[in-house]
């Protein structure tokens, strides 16, 4: 079947006219002009044995080579009839693999009812175009022979702008996996094509970033050029911030980069109405902040603490408090780390115990939500006031390092 996606379709519904000639040359001019491997002719018993014969003897005597499907029908004047038939003839040939944009229909011909429904099952079907044959009129209000003009409109280019559309107002509300589906799922107008592609890219990569695959996304970031990212003028924003920021964050070591990270991306899941999911990023960006300031404080991790280099008179209870049996490691969690950072007189430590009580209240919405231990839900207010205690944290790292934020593509 993959044979039939390039192959171009014509379908047209054929009237009788006043002999049949006349409608058959019209008809022919609109053959000649598409120029298709397949031809659907579509009538009634009258209009075959008055109007066929005349289209065929026009494609033998210009020795056009298509395929000739024709198909008889009885009722000429039920338009719902007419319609759900046209219909199944366009969703037969999606089966047998034929592509909707090579897909056109023409209305020039047969009843009023015929053309109304082929035209309503195009467009709900979406097929590449539409068009009718127009000119000089003659005798019965019929286009003289000679005179003949095609008019061809494609519905898709609408589809297709309705479709890219969504697909944008998708990604920058951050639903980038609905945006891929889509974009995937259209085929869409030679003029959205291109950007169709690029978005896809860019939904892709968005998406890999904010699942925390730094390095699925640098790899896409760097199959995009630059000329594609003038479309929608990204150029400048990936060059200054989106590929520093991932080679950056790829890196398998904590960083501020990494905090900054968290926390927008706890700001995404919040204006997607995920309160739970956003404070428990916060608590991490916490938990990372004294990480990242005991490293430098105490030149080990909080999952490996070296016990020489903890003032001696704390050791001996950090060593009964936090010592792991299982692997022989001394652990501390968030509290531990930051007592001690405090007892060290580092700010960050500092700064926890002058929020200790507000801090509290935080940690405990935390641990009472359904991601934690508990079964509370977790409000927007609730998200803010966490989000306030973490931005007392992040005011010098912000002096130092940029903030992130992910594009709106207007």
């Amino acid at each position: 079947m993959s044979e039939n996606k390039s192959k171009k379709v014509l379908i047209m519904t054929v009237g009788t006219g006043a002999n049949g000639a006349d409608i058959a040359h019209g008809l022919f001019f609109s053959i000649k002009d598409s120029n298709p491997n397949i031809l659907i002719l579509i009538g009634s018993v009258k209009s075959f044995e008055t109007t066929l014969p005349h289209i065929k003897n026009l494609i033998a005597e210009e020795e056009i080579d298509l395929e000739l499907v024709e198909m008889l029908i009885e009722e000429v004047n039920d338009l719902e009839f007419l319609h759900f038939n046209f219909s199944e003839i366009i969703n037969q040939l999606l089966k047998q693999g034929y592509s909707l944009n090579k897909i056109s229909v023409d209305y020039t011909s047969g009843t009023k009812a015929m053309s109304a429904a082929l035209v309503s099952a195009a467009i709900e079907n979406k097929v590449g175009s539409l068009s009718y044959v127009y000119g000089e009129r003659g005798e019965g209000g019929r286009v003289k022979s000679g005179t003949e003009r095609r008019n061809t409109l494609s519905p898709n280019k609408f589809y297709s702008k309705n479709i890219f559309e969504k697909a944008i107002e998708l990604f920058n509300n951050f639903r980038y996996i609905n945006s891929i589906e889509l974009l995937t799922n259209h085929e869409f107008h030679p003029d959205f094509q291109e950007k169709a592609v690029l978005l896809t890219k860019l939904s892709k990569m968005f998406d890999a970033w904010d699942k925390f695959n730094f390095s699925g996304a640098f790899e896409i970031l760097r199959s995009i050029s630059s000329e594609e990212l003038r479309v929608f003028n990204l150029k400048g924003k990936f060059e200054k911030d989106y590929m520093p920021a991932l080679a950056k964050l790829k890196e398998k070591n904590l960083s501020f980069e990494k905090i900054l990270d968290l926390i927008e991306n706890a700001g995404r899941r919040a204006k997607e109405g995920k309160y739970d999911d956003a404070v428990a990023r916060l608590y991490r960006s916490l938990e990372m902040i004294g990480q990242i300031e005991f490293e430098k404080e105490f030149n080990c991790s909080t999952s490996d603490v070296k016990i020489e280099n903890i003032p001696l008179e704390l050791t001996e209870e950090i060593k009964q408090k936090y010592f792991d049996f299982k692997d022989g490691k001394i652990k501390l969690p968030l509290y531990a780390a930051f007592d001690l950072l405090n007892k060290k007189e580092n700010p960050a430590g500092t700064k926890f115990y002058n929020n200790f009580e507000k801090i509290k209240k935080v940690l405990h919405l935390r641990n009472n939500s359904i991601l934690a231990h508990g079964m509370k839900a977790l409000t927007e207010n609730e998200f803010i006031a966490a989000l306030e205690l973490i931005n007392l944290f992040t005011e010098e790292i912000i002096k130092s390092t940029d903030v992130i934020t992910f594009p709106e593509i207007k």
